[in-house]
């Protein structure tokens, strides 16, 4: 059948079935005499499928290891009603607040009675543990949506380029076809589109190439998010070597007097500190580890 008697069939959008096959969840054959979408029968189960998944929100990428067999959907689903638990209890102390504020005048409201109030339940822990288990969550996608590896030769040609993706697909287990060579190449890993770029890097002193590949559409493949979780998950995952500089300042200016933050020893003491926190936190975004990159399914179950 036809993109528009699929959407009938299974009441997704023609929109959602094509973002979905972009994504690398549907691979429906294609008429051999006019290209266009042909689906089967299993391709429309597949659609009903993901739209049953989605209905409970679970993200993209559990959902795209429950179709590749990677994950069981009975584990998959156990993990991702913790997800949606430690979320019920968030709108539970919502609720609740709104439950008090009801009947309430603003003018005679005990503001800090009711913060008191609502940031109690966050003592437990249960709130904390979510945001960790949700950075946790962000970082895996994270290393699975862009990582860098370490090619054997210098990669100056379009043809080289080509063979040090092929290498790493093949040490790692993975479907990658490429799409569109280049110095820039195209391709997918596992149905999923990604770019590449080659950058130099030293170590001990001597040039190195190494090779950053970004998913296409990596921001919708993200475990789901509000827009300030997602910010402080981005600054974490490649500004935590700012902390330390951070810290550091903070405690030389509250054990330091006037006279001594009047020197310049001070200041470039500071300046020092924030500089290297800068490049450390450039270098951990451009340059995470192979290790720590995209695996095919047998080589994830032995890094795990």
């Amino acid at each position: 059948m036809n993109i528009k008697q699929a959407e009938t069939e299974t009441g997704i959008s023609r929109r959602n079935i094509r973002f979905y096959e972009a994504q690398g969840l549907l691979h429906p054959e294609r008429n051999a005499n006019n290209s266009y979408r042909e689906y089967t029968d299993e391709d429309i189960r597949t659609l009903k499928l993901i739209r049953m998944l989605r209905m409970t929100d679970m993200p993209l990428e559990d959902i795209r290891d429950i179709l590749a067999g990677i994950c069981p959907l009975p584990e998959a689903a156990a993990r991702h009603k913790e997800r949606l638990l430690r979320r019920q209890q968030e709108l539970q102390g919502a609720i609740q607040l709104c439950d008090g504020l009801q009947g309430q005048q603003i003018q005679t409201l005990d503001i800090d009675q009711v913060l008191t109030q609502a940031a109690a339940p966050q003592k437990t822990g249960g709130f904390f543990t979510g945001w960790v288990d949700d950075y946790k969550s962000f970082a895996r996608a994270q290393h699975e949506l862009r990582f860098t590896f370490f090619p054997d030769g210098a990669v100056t040609t379009p043809q080289e380029f080509s063979d040090a993706l092929f290498a790493y697909a093949r040490d790692n287990g993975l479907d990658l076809v490429i799409t569109k060579e280049g110095m820039y190449p195209e391709f997918t890993i596992d149905g999923i589109p990604f770019t590449a770029q080659r950058n130099y890097t030293h170590v001990q002193g001597i040039p190195v190439a190494s090779i950053l590949c970004t998913a296409v559409h990596a921001d919708d493949m993200l475990p789901p998010a509000s827009p300030v979780r997602r910010f402080l998950q981005r600054f974490l995952n490649a500004g935590l070597p700012m902390v330390l500089p951070l810290v550091f300042s903070v405690y030389l200016w509250c054990v330091s007097d006037d006279a001594s933050r009047q020197e310049p020893g001070f200041w470039v003491l500071l300046v020092s500190f924030w500089v290297l926190g800068g490049v450390l936190s450039v270098r951990n975004y451009y340059l995470t580890f192979n290790e720590n990159g995209k695996h095919g399914p047998e080589h994830r179950d032995k890094t795990v």
